[in-house]
């Protein structure tokens, strides 16, 4: 390891020179993500009074970038109790190419740490991705959120979907299939066969321009019945969601007058994705109701996605309520890896009245966004 002191310290401007040189090194290693070059996060930068925002911090040897983490830091309900919490998101550090920087990795951690013990990763992608290696090292838990979808159109998600079509043969029976329309056939009955919502006649949706006070009121109806939930009052989620970005669909759902919950969706048409291909992508990003109103709030959300004429539906979710809602609106669960990783001191406090993590409600909104979608 080198002699100079590796410093922790907050991404200024002097040092985006610095970090354009630390990229630029970084580039053989093919790593998935590269420091912002400039100081001000593109999602969530810091501003007075707001209850989630992120920083960037640098790992800095005389003058020059040697790793870098962002942190965002957002309040958590734990059964009612509102405490603050961060998530270390996309560390990144010189030791992947050099190993005299091999200790860095473990530096910008404990930062964290120092920063707010009760930390948290989620999405991560892989158990064999250094940075998940590290943690689990660490003492951090591991746990897998489930991940769901519906096939809509048979013959897109045949011919698009990457993710599966990893051999010739693969992709010779997929094309195959998909072209004699035994696919389009197969998802129709895919979806009458899996599909046990009701037709909920007392429902009804409204589309959202922002959130407000009846976000705020069903908040704390909510709170204290999942045992880990970030904060969703109207304050936060006007951050989250904002209405002047066109691409989320805030849908409120209300029973007869009641607010039975809401939900946020993407419409994303693909353009060459790794996963998707050029399919055209519907997912529940995120959502909140009662537990017993799950499955209404997911019900409304999967109609309005199918009724746009989605390719594909998806969507990760912790909690077991949501996850039976999704398998009545004809979703089938797949391999996750969207994986949720706790620091030693959240661990300990979520063991202390939910050892089996069933009460946990998260997705993906509350990882780095919802990026890939």
């Amino acid at each position: 390891m080198t002699h100079v002191a590796i410093q922790i310290q907050p991404y200024t401007e002097e040092l985006t020179g610095a970090v354009a040189e630390f990229n630029r090194r970084m580039r053989p290693a093919r790593v998935p993500f590269r420091v912002p070059e400039t100081t001000v996060p593109s999602w969530l930068p810091k501003f007075d009074g707001r209850k989630v925002h992120q920083e960037i911090f640098l790992a800095v040897e005389n003058g020059c970038v040697r790793g870098a983490y962002t942190f965002k830091q957002q309040q958590f309900s734990f059964g009612g109790r509102i405490l603050p919490v961060g998530a270390c998101q996309m560390p990144i550090s010189e030791g992947i190419i050099d190993k005299r920087y091999s200790l860095i990795g473990p530096k910008i951690v404990n930062d964290a740490l120092r920063r707010q013990p009760l930390s948290y990763g989620l999405g991560i992608g892989s158990r064999d991705a250094a940075v998940t290696r590290l943690l689990t090292a660490m003492g951090w838990r591991l746990t897998v959120i489930p991940f769901f979808f519906k096939v809509r159109q048979g013959f897109q998600f045949l011919r698009n979907i990457r993710y599966l079509r990893t051999t010739r043969f693969r992709r010779w029976l997929f094309d195959a299939v998909a072209c004699s329309g035994l696919a389009w056939g197969g998802a129709k009955i895919a979806d009458a066969a899996f599909t046990r919502m009701s037709s909920d006649a007392g429902l009804s949706v409204e589309h959202a321009g922002e959130f407000s006070s009846w976000a705020d009121e069903l908040w704390w109806r909510c709170r204290d019945r999942y045992s880990m939930i970030a904060v969703r009052d109207s304050s936060v989620l006007n951050v989250l969601y904002p209405a002047a970005d066109a691409k989320f669909i805030r849908l409120k759902i209300l029973d007869g007058h009641r607010v039975a919950g809401w939900a946020v969706l993407l419409d994303s048409v693909m353009s060459d994705d790794k996963y998707f291909g050029n399919m055209r992508v519907g997912s529940i990003v995120d959502c909140l109701a009662l537990p017993e109103d799950a499955s209404k709030v997911v019900g409304a959300a999967v109609r309005v996605l199918e009724k746009r004429g989605v390719d594909l539906l998806l969507s990760n979710q912790s909690h077991p309520a949501w996850g039976r809602g999704l398998k009545m609106a004809g979703f089938l669960e797949g391999p996750s890896n969207f994986l949720l990783i706790t620091s030693q001191q959240l661990t300990r406090l979520l063991d202390e009245d939910d050892p089996s993590g069933v009460g946990i409600h998260l997705n993906r909104g509350d990882g780095d966004g919802p990026i890939h979608l």
